[in-house]
């Protein structure tokens, strides 16, 4: 019983992560320009996943996916 569940749970992990990285990569050609400026960011001296999803946001055209922020309360 516990070398299936261990199966299920590796199988579903890699098909969240596949399905990631899939949705990562097809980047539409408006938003390149914005995705480049977080890559950029987040390969600086100090990267910060807060300010370069912030200047991510603040690029992209409407139509674009938003990277998600954390949550302040």
């Amino acid at each position: 019983m516990r070398s299936i569940r261990h199966k299920t749970l590796f199988a579903a992990a890699f098909v969240f992560a596949a399905g990631f990285a899939a949705s990562a990569a097809a980047v539409p050609a408006k938003c390149a320009p914005c995705r480049q400026i977080y890559d950029d960011c987040m390969a600086g001296p100090n990267p910060s996943y807060e300010v370069c999803a912030r200047q991510y946001n603040e690029c992209v055209p409407p139509s674009c996916p938003l990277m998600p922020l954390p949550w302040d309360p």
